[in-house]
């Protein structure tokens, strides 16, 4: 429904402003030193990720495990596709930092139908969902309409958090994925006041959003790796 719904909203273009962050800082010839390097996080969050795949009791489905390591494959080239456009920000760049992004929304959002509404559910949706995320980039890029990838990006904020209220957890470690939440909505909050907080900081703020990031992605994965199955541990605590 709302991927029709958000064609009858006016045309969305990128702000050529948005490529003008606080960080100007060059060292050791990196430019915008700051936002370029706060990015290696996410690599190290996708390695530390890793461990979740030794755990038995991390996955109740094989299709989960192809889930995972499709979202840490994610995160880990989200470190890549941003360091890049942060060293030349411009549209040609930012289609390289949002793409994997894309990829972490819609396998977040698919895990958490199966984890939350139903298994079957989450599985098909998997693909279609990747399809669509990098779909809209890819739209974007071509057309310069931002509709479709906003919906990508905002959907899954607002989905998340409903589907955690209303539906009963199939694993343990709720409260890791709650502040994952939180640390992106901190994250946001950093990207929307860079400059402000350059007042600060000399780095300006986007780089905190990508520490915020980082942080959210971490809980998510030591969420995933000390996780139970809530019928197992039911059975276990009688």
């Amino acid at each position: 429904m709302s991927c029709v719904a958000i064609f009858f909203l006016p045309l969305l273009h990128q702000d050529p402003v948005y490529h003008h962050f606080a960080d100007h800082t060059p060292l050791w010839g990196v430019p915008n030193f700051w936002n370029v390097i706060s990015n290696l996080l996410f690599l190290a969050v996708a390695i530390w990720g890793l461990r979740a795949f030794r755990s038995p009791a991390s996955f109740l489905e094989s299709w989960e495990r192809v889930a995972y390591g499709i979202l840490l494959s994610g995160v880990a080239l989200v470190a890549f596709g941003s360091s890049y456009y942060h060293a030349w920000p411009n549209n040609a760049t930012l289609f390289w930092d949002r793409l994997p992004m894309t990829i972490v929304f819609t396998t977040l959002l698919a895990t958490t139908v199966g984890e939350r509404i139903n298994m079957r559910a989450g599985r098909l949706l998997l693909f279609p969902l990747l399809a669509l995320g990098v779909g809209s980039v890819m739209y974007w890029r071509f057309s310069d309409d931002l509709r479709p990838y906003v919906m990508v990006q905002f959907y899954p904020m607002v989905a998340l958090p409903l589907m955690l209220l209303l539906f009963p957890p199939k694993y343990s470690g709720t409260g890791g994925i709650v502040g994952m939440i939180c640390l992106y909505g901190l994250a946001k909050i950093f990207e929307i006041f860079d400059h402000q907080i350059a007042a600060i900081l000399p780095s300006g703020g986007h780089p905190w959003k990508h520490v915020a990031g980082a942080a959210a992605m971490i809980c998510y994965v030591t969420t995933v790796a000390r996780r139970r199955s809530r019928t197992a541990q039911n059975l276990k605590d009688q």
